[in-house]
């Protein structure tokens, strides 16, 4: 779970990489099959192949008792740089905690009033009660605060 976008310009050496990768392959198969088609079709191939790769959906699989472990250090600010982002982005397999990943409003990334740590620590309890929040809708906030068993 630890692959972020890069957001700065790549390194000298992060460009050598990326071409051994893409033409390595592709020289040495069209040196094989004496074809230098192969130096355009295997690079073209591999890129297909990662889009493929990249566009199938892995879902995290974690308990309720993980999930409130992130929700608690976001809490207690004890997270890395990108747990927090790392923790409402990657979809969860389990339907009920993904409904419940997927409606964490804004109000909670930067946890500025204590209504909102609050919030924070009733989704916490009840996740590690083995309750999952029922979700409600108020006036633009997003609330977490009835329970379902």
């Amino acid at each position: 779970m630890r692959f972020h976008l890069q957001l700065f310009p790549p390194k000298f050496l992060d460009w050598v990489i990326v071409l051994l990768v893409l033409f390595l392959p592709a020289a040495l198969t069209a040196y094989v099959l004496h074809n230098l088609a192969w130096l355009v079709l295997v690079p073209f191939g591999i890129i297909v192949l990662a889009f493929i790769m990249g566009a199938m959906s892995s879902k995290r699989k974690v308990t309720p008792e993980q999930f409130a472990h992130e929700l608690e250090r976001h809490l207690h600010g004890t997270g890395g740089p990108w747990d927090w982002d790392d923790t409402t982005s990657v979809a969860i397999a389990d339907p009920r905690l993904e409904e419940v990943r997927s409606r964490l409003g804004p109000n909670l990334d930067s946890l500025s009033h204590e209504q909102d740590k609050d919030e924070l620590r009733a989704i916490i309890a009840a996740l590690r009660h083995g309750e999952l929040p029922e979700i409600t809708v108020s006036r633009g906030r997003v609330s977490l605060f009835r329970l379902r068993k």
